[in-house]
């Protein structure tokens, strides 16, 4: 069995890519592919994560998680998403590192199903919308200082993390997508996710792109692809960039960033490393960057 775990991070979407998974269980189940609700398995994965630590878990043990998790007789592949597997958000910057707890956290996860194939799979996003979005969910529990501790803004690289990742779950297959692509690559990404290939037919590909647009785009969206079928992922893409440009809602398109100590220079430092991180990701050996 492969056990495709969605592993974060923090304000990528994760949720609403569970929500898009768990839209096609029944056609995904004539695959061999199981998507379980997160409540079956949110409590029961980090509770043997403890327990295991350094250690594989036993093939007993095993069997009883996948017992707890599904009750699918034919089940080739699991999938789950897990977005605190690593730290809750308060931990996210924790010892002033990028998910420092990844480097221990991770290999307990990959010791829960020693004997099966696993997946990672992360979303990354710019740190100028990234770190906002990730202090919010505090709810103003904490100053931003202590959130982000002694953490380098200008030295913040998704990349170091992959790379750390790697070192640690050597074997573990890593599939990595933008946040900002999300609302033109959402198709694929569901469908990356749930390992089937195009001919599949799955929903929710426009789910995305009608949060960010006006109603009369999303109308005409639809209208358009019913009359002009695209002959592949690329032309589907091009479209619904071109509608996003053009019928996008300028409030949802729109970050609000007040943090102490914040420029707009901050903001394009940081905006620039980021594309020139994405870039690097895209090379790093044993990395599928979706796109």
């Amino acid at each position: 069995m492969i056990i495709s775990m969605h592993i974060g991070a923090h304000c990528t979407a994760g949720g609403a890519l569970m929500r898009g998974l768990l839209k096609n269980t029944g056609r995904l189940a004539e695959h061999g592919i199981v998507v379980p609700g997160p409540a079956r398995y949110r409590t029961i994965i980090p509770d043997v994560m403890k327990k295991v630590k350094g250690a594989p878990a036993s093939i007993d043990t095993q069997a009883m998680i996948l017992d707890q998790i599904t009750e699918a007789e034919n089940c080739d592949r699991l999938v789950m998403s897990l977005e605190d597997v690593i730290c809750m958000p308060q931990g996210i910057f924790a010892d002033g590192k990028l998910y420092a707890k990844a480097e221990f956290r991770l290999s307990w996860l990959r010791n829960v199903f020693a004997d099966h194939q696993m997946e990672f799979v992360l979303g990354v996003r710019n740190p100028a919308s990234f770190i906002p979005a990730a202090f919010a969910l505090e709810g103003g529990k904490r100053r931003y200082s202590d959130f982000i501790q002694n953490a380098d803004l200008d030295h913040l690289r998704w990349s170091r993390l992959i790379t750390m990742i790697r070192a640690v779950c050597p074997d573990v297959a890593f599939k990595v997508y933008a946040f900002e692509d999300t609302p033109v690559i959402w198709g694929r990404l569901i469908r990356e996710v749930a390992g089937v290939k195009g001919s599949v037919p799955l929903a929710g590909a426009l789910d995305m792109i009608a949060t960010l647009m006006k109603p009369e785009g999303v109308t005409r969206l639809r209208a358009y692809l019913e009359t002009h079928k695209p002959k592949n992922e690329l032309q589907f893409q091009r479209i619904l960039g071109a509608f996003l440009d053009k019928y996008a809602d300028p409030a949802m398109m729109e970050d609000e960033i007040d943090l102490p100590d914040w420029d707009d220079a901050l903001i394009e430092r940081l905006t620039a490393t980021y594309e020139d991180d994405l870039y690097l990701i895209e090379g790093l050996p044993g990395v599928t960057f979706i796109s």
